[in-house]
């Protein structure tokens, strides 16, 4: 059996946007399509109020428009919400997504 090599690229291919934001975020509103939808509340600051912080379910990307965080995928979505390097990050989603 061939191991899971740990790269960007299979991190990004085999964890759906939709599925780790469903996981990652509470308050994330249902998603309609794909593209940018309402991420609810912010996870990088004291947010009390949704609306502010959107995903893109096609890319990963984030931002809040209230703290001005923001990423260009889930890799950068973890690094950032569990102050991790990089090479953290991608280990980490590796074992929670059991890849």
């Amino acid at each position: 059996m061939k191991s899971f090599v740990r790269t960007p690229q299979n991190i990004k291919s085999n964890i759906s946007p939709v599925d780790f934001f469903r996981a990652e975020l509470s308050t994330m509103q249902s998603p309609r399509g794909n593209g940018w939808c309402n991420g609810g509340i912010c996870p990088f600051h004291s947010d009390k109020r949704a609306g502010s912080f959107r995903v893109n379910l096609e890319t990963g990307a984030f931002i809040c428009y209230s703290c001005g965080t923001k990423g260009r995928d889930i890799i950068a979505f973890i690094q950032k919400r569990d102050g991790l390097s990089f090479t953290e990050a991608v280990q980490k989603l590796t074992n929670e997504w059991g890849l």
